[in-house]
Formats: structure tokens, sequence, C-alpha cells
């Protein structure tokens, strides 16, 4: 049955695909033109339009105007009406030298836009994807997540297209797209996780082009070190719209979420069971993940180099602890190769894939859901679904390595393995 679902919906993909695409057209359109731009949003995705439009541009052009006041943003930003400081390194300060301002805003904003729609391009058009493929990604570009990133104009549209295009470059010179990744980490910090994509060189390779492009970043990072610490303490850490480590208990006490009236120890309890919960998600998923029957199940396939950059920002940023959901447009990268493990040429349609699948749809959509399950369900939903995902993502991720980086994660599993039966044989 489940075979001639997938058979069906192949044969019907185009047609369906394209009626799809026009009826959201059409609804978009009409919403737009009789309800305006704010509602737009909330209506269609169910997430608020927070004026001014692209609100994160706007941080950027009205610290322009504190820069060339004789401020510097990242420390006091007296233009903006809630003097709230600029959250981004000292690099995007180069900026400042077109005489930007407000006036500017909506089309930086749009640039942006622009910027992560030619990125998908980049992406799309560097390989042959299947249907099911097509349609999963349409899906996530279409969600509420990604729209809040784009109603905002944040950065990450930025980030993606230069992802993207390190992508397309990568499939020809690892090196040059090296370049293009330390570049993106300089931009914004979370980009360094990337790194790991040069696991698909071999072991002497990785090492030296993996310790040159930490190293870079590490002395970036020591001499800016105060200012990136200014943007840690500045950069708003919230519970709603957001995932990561600190986003459960966090949500506890928010007004706009389950506002519990609990105190602090109880706080401080799930905080630490937080914790605790992604130690034993970390060394399950490393365990199962490099276990000996897993061998060969998840071969390195053609899309792996986009699924490791899209798998380590996730997992890098969930460890950091809060995150906004925007930030979920670069799962994008992963879909073609989890589709390729969930139903590859051997037709065999694993577990895990599959949930990962349902996990990244059901987090991208998690605000037009909420609609139906309420906030305080749908939060504790929504937390579920990335936990999940971050469990599934580090097992595929950990699956999948390169056989000399196997042997030596699965090393000293082996190794308390033999030590469990030598106790039980002494006994």
């Amino acid at each position: 049955m489940f075979n001639n679902l997938i058979i069906s919906f192949q044969k019907n993909f185009k047609k369906t695909f394209i009626f799809i695409l026009l009826l959201l057209f059409i609804f978009i359109s009409f919403i737009y033109l009789f309800s305006g731009h704010e509602r737009l949003w909330w209506y269609v995705w169910n997430i608020p339009a927070s004026p001014p439009h692209f609100e994160d541009v706007y941080m950027m052009t009205i610290g322009a105007e504190s820069y060339a006041l004789g401020h510097n943003p990242l420390y006091d930003n007296p233009v903006h009406p809630w003097n709230k400081k600029l959250n981004y390194p000292r690099i995007w300060h180069l900026l400042y030298f077109f005489d930007i301002n407000r006036s500017h805003n909506n089309l930086i904003g749009s640039i942006s836009v622009l910027f992560f729609y030619t990125g998908l391009g980049i992406f799309l058009f560097s390989k042959q994807y299947n249907k099911l493929t097509i349609f999963l990604i349409s899906l996530i570009v279409l969600s509420p997540s990604i729209a809040l990133g784009i109603e905002r104009g944040n950065v990450e549209l930025i980030i993606f297209f230069i992802l993207s295009l390190a992508l397309f470059i990568n499939y020809s010179s690892s090196i040059t797209a090296l370049f293009f990744f330390v570049s993106a980490s300089l931009l914004k910090i979370y980009p360094a996780f990337t790194f790991i994509y040069l696991l698909k060189e071999n072991k002497k390779k990785f090492w030296v082009l993996f310790l040159s492009a930490s190293g870079v970043f590490v002395l970036y990072a020591l001499l800016t070190f105060a200012d990136l610490k200014q943007i840690f303490l500045t950069t708003p850490k919230i519970a709603k719209s957001s995932y990561g480590l600190n986003v459960l208990w966090m949500g506890l006490t928010h007004p706009k979420i389950l506002n519990l009236q609990v105190s602090d120890e109880i706080i401080m309890a799930v905080r630490v069971l937080s914790y605790v919960m992604i130690t034993l998600v970390f060394v399950v998923a490393i365990a199962l993940g490099v276990s000996i029957s897993n061998i060969g199940k998840y071969d390195q396939g053609q899309y792996i180099d986009a699924f490791r950059i899209g798998a380590s920002i996730y997992i890098g940023c969930f460890i950091l602890g809060n995150n906004f959901d925007y930030r979920f447009i670069f799962l994008i990268f992963t879909v073609p190769q989890i589709v390729s493990w969930f139903y590859g040429e051997s037709r065999k349609y694993l577990t895990v894939p599959l949930i990962t699948l349902c996990t990244i749809i059901y987090s991208c959509w998690n605000y037009t859901f909420k609609r139906f399950t309420g906030v305080k369900l749908g939060f504790f939903l929504e937390e579920m679904s990335n936990w999940i995902l971050l469990y599934c993502l580090l097992y595929l991720f950990f699956a999948s390595v390169p056989d000399w980086l196997n042997a030596y994660l699965r090393w000293p599993f082996s190794r308390l393995k033999r030590s469990g039966r030598q106790d039980v044989r002494n006994q």
C-alpha cells in the first residue's frame, strides 16, 4: 500500500504541484489585497508581523545612524527608540561606509530575500533531485518558520546564500569552498559548525583543512572577544518561537507560553534535566550510530556534504541554547540525503530517516499546528519534535561518518563492552 502511494505521487506530481502553487498564489494575493501586509502574515502563517517591515534590517540601518553620530551601536545605540544594542559582529560595520540609514530599510530587506531565493536556486539546480525531495523542500520553504525569517529580513537569508554558493563550488574545489564557509562564520558565529563538511576528504587532508579553518576562526574570535561577549549578552534569549537546549525550562514561566508559578528550584531542576537529556542523546546517538549493525546502511551518498552542513548547524545551535525558528532554514540542506536514505534503490524504507523528515516538517510548520493544539500543548509538541529531530540528525550523522572516524568513535564503546564481558567471566 505504501509503495502504491509513492508511485501514485510520482505519476501525478507535476500537475498536483503546479495546481497547489497556483492556489497558494491566488490565496496569498487575495489576503494581501483585501487585508494588508500585517494580516497576511497572521492569516497565512500565524506569525505576527513586526513593524517596521524587515525588523532585523531595521536594527542594522538604525545602527548606521548611531554610528554616523559617533557611537558604536554594539554598545550604545541612542537612535533606537529603546537603545536596543546591535547584535551583529563588527564586520557588518563595513556597510556603514555606504551611508545607509532607515530610508534604505525596505531596499536592503528585499535584497536579503532575493539572496535567499538565489541561494535556493543555486542549491536546487546544483544537483538533480527526485520529486519527493522537491516537494519536501517546497513545504519547508513555504513554512511559517521560513516566512518568519523573510518577514524580519533576517541575516540568515544571506548566510543561506553564502553556504549554497560554497556547496556549489565545493563540487569542484574544496579549498575555494572553505573560503566561503570561513567567511560565513565571520559574519555569524554558528557557520563555524559547517567546517565538519570536510569529512568528505581523506583523513590527512581533513585534519589539515579542518584545523586550518578552525585556527582562522579561533584567531578571529580571540581578536574580537569583547565584541562577541557583548553580542552574546545583548542577543535575546527567549522560549517563544525558538528551539534549543534552554527553551524547555525557559518556557515554564514565559507569560505567553506556560506561565507557571513555580519556584526557582523547580526551574533549576528542569534546567539540569535538560543538560542530562542532551548528554544522553549524544551518547546514545553516537553509540548506536557507529555500531557495527549500521556499517553500510547509511553510505555516504551524493548529497552527504549538504546534509552535514544542515545537520551540523542544527545540532551546534541546539547546544548553544536559544535560536529563533527561522534558523530551520538550514534544514533544507539535509533533505536530499535523508530522502535518499529513506527510499533508495533497494526500496528499503528506513525508520529513522522517515521520522527525521516528519519532525523537520512538523517543526517548520509548528506555528500553523498551534492554531489547532493551542499554545501550551503546541509548545510541548514542538519541543518533543525538536528533541527527536536532534537525536535523529545526530544518529544519521554518526552513522554516515567515514570508516576511519567510525573506528575512533566505536573504540570506547567496544572497550566498555569487552570490560563488561570480562567482569561477567570473573564472577
